[in-house]
């Protein structure tokens, strides 16, 4: 019986690849239609405001590339290890404008595609172990990888509640 588990759609990298531009690009269209003063808003006083929300994006899928590259070298021995990060991103506690914000966004996103690049569906699903949080955990790069767009998904959904664009 021919193993079709490597070969279904969400375990192809350019299905994956297509997943994390299809986040991106729906938060980049939220914010192609903010406005500057809409960055403040809270959907409740106790809630981060769309920039502090935006900035958590960033610097998530940035905290979380560390391990994806450490996966990705677990899993791809003979491979190369992509160049990532190398710009600073705006702080957490910046007053990051529309424009800085977007750019950070895209720039993160980029390298985490550049992660992906060249992996082949064994390799998306072969588990290995890598330290989060002070912890040794067994994950394959797709699980980490897709949870990283779901995460960015959640908070794409915040904001368009915040802004009530949903």
């Amino acid at each position: 019986m021919p193993d079709l588990s490597a070969s279904s759609a969400a375990n192809r990298p350019e299905a994956i690849a297509l997943v994390l531009r299809e986040n991106l690009a729906e938060l980049n269209a939220l914010v192609a239609v903010m406005a500057t003063d809409e960055l403040e808003m809270r959907a409740a006083p106790d809630e981060w405001s769309v920039r502090e929300i935006l900035l958590h994006v960033i610097h998530a899928e940035r905290w979380v590339q560390p391990q994806l590259l450490e996966l990705r070298l677990a899993v791809d021995l003979e491979g190369e290890s992509p160049a990532i990060g190398g710009v600073t991103l705006p702080d957490t506690e910046a007053n990051a404008d529309l424009n800085e914000l977007r750019w950070a966004l895209n720039v993160v996103r980029e390298d985490t595609l550049r992660l992906l690049e060249g992996l082949v569906p064994a390799q998306l699903r072969e588990p290995a172990n890598v330290e989060v949080a002070d912890e040794l955990i067994d994950i394959s790069f797709r699980t980490m990888v897709l949870t990283v767009a779901d995460h960015q998904l959640f908070h794409v959904h915040q904001i368009a509640r915040t802004l009530r664009h949903d």
